[in-house]
């Protein structure tokens, strides 16, 4: 038997941990629980977790300060990091991606989409790192902040689902990704979308770009080969 992946949940309301620790373990991984964000760093180092789901307002410490100890240290420099918080402000998500944070997921809405995303990065391989800010994939330049795309150099004008959706598989060239998994990382849980529209989505990126670079494979899956 494997072994299984670790997940450190670092909250300071005891329901969250329990509601969370409750449905992970119940998908197969071995979870562990921290209230006290001052002992995370400790608690991190003797455990060695393969993701880390940290909220923003704690006492003490928050959840902010909690990322930027942990990405200074070599040990987690590549570990998820996502953040689970109840506030949904642009300017604290633009500091948690800022400070190493790879996903920032809404409590109200999004405890769905989190299960779905931690099983995209530690079952299916894929991945979610929003902290990225540029990419290049061969002649296709991505940069996020700015929500530009360049190809062949030729600026190619995406809306932002558009853009989210060329990023991701940017990220994750030559792998099959099923339209679930699309759905649920590009546009999880605040927006309602049908499977098909993923299509059109993909469709109106490939127009834009002027080549079929994500191509429908076996079944419900699409891939981005060479660019």
């Amino acid at each position: 038997m494997s072994e299984r992946h670790k997940i450190l949940i670092v909250d300071d309301d005891k329901d969250i941990l329990e509601l969370l620790k409750y449905n992970l373990e119940r998908e197969g991984y071995e979870v562990f629980v921290e209230k006290n964000s001052l002992k995370t760093l400790k608690r991190a180092l003797s455990l060695i977790p393969d993701l880390i789901i940290l909220d923003i307002m704690m006492p003490e410490l928050n959840g902010l300060q909690v990322c930027d100890l942990l990405r200074k240290e070599p040990a987690f420099r590549d570990t998820y990091i996502f953040f689970l918080t109840a506030k949904s402000q642009k300017f604290l998500r633009s500091q948690a991606f800022e400070i190493g944070g790879d996903d920032y997921i809404e409590k109200i809405t999004g405890l769905r989409a989190l299960s779905h995303k931690v099983s995209a990065v530690l079952d299916k391989d894929l991945i979610i790192r929003k902290s990225v800010r540029q990419l290049r994939v061969n002649a296709l330049s991505l940069e996020r902040d700015r929500q530009l795309a360049v190809y062949r150099g030729r600026e190619i004008p995406l809306s932002r689902y558009e853009f989210e959706l060329l990023f991701f598989f940017a990220q994750n060239p030559r792998k099959e990704i099923s339209r679930d998994n699309l759905l649920h990382n590009i546009w999880g849980s605040d927006v309602y979308m049908f499977a098909k529209s993923v299509d059109i989505y993909i469709q109106n990126v490939c127009s834009k770009l002027g080549e079929p670079l994500i191509h429908p494979v076996k079944g419900d899956r699409f891939r981005l080969d060479s660019c």
